[in-house]
């Protein structure tokens, strides 16, 4: 841990927290949003796994919804699989599954060495581009409007 002070003050660097300064800095940014007339931020995680006969997952995606949007974290299809609409698939469920919680749209990132051609197919938007995220790639952040909403 680094530290810094200006007499008043003392700013900790470290590349740990406690469980108590998280909440406390969570706690704090709740304050902030509610005063600001937003409603409180509740993640409800949401995954969908493709396993084959032994149990062992092949494919899945996970993600949380929050104020009405479905964030894709994570979306992987084992090399055997992929072309067959697997990916597709499991966004199709995940999509489905978004409407029954209420949501108006689906956002998520991906780079240059992952899949950006398959969210465009599929329908996504870019709406940005991170050059050199990591270096010598681009990150790329899509998003789709829920059509029903």
């Amino acid at each position: 841990m680094f530290c810094m002070g200006d007499g008043m003050s003392l700013t900790e660097i470290s590349d740990t927290i406690t469980e108590a300064d998280l909440a406390a800095l969570e706690a704090g940014l709740a304050e902030h949003t509610a005063a600001k007339g937003v409603a409180p931020i509740a993640f409800r995680p949401l995954a969908a796994l493709r396993r084959d006969a032994s149990g062992k997952i092949v494919a899945g995606l996970y993600g949380k919804t929050f104020w009405d949007w479905l964030y894709v974290d994570t979306l992987w299809v084992h090399p055997d699989l992929r072309g067959q609409g697997v990916g597709r698939a499991l966004m199709a469920i995940a999509e489905e599954e978004a409407r029954r919680r209420g949501c108006g749209g689906i956002y998520l990132w991906t780079q240059t060495f992952d899949a950006p051609g398959f969210y465009q197919k599929i329908g996504f938007q870019q709406f940005v581009i991170m050059p050199d995220f990591p270096a010598g790639h681009q990150r790329y952040g899509f998003m789709r409007r829920l059509a029903d909403r």
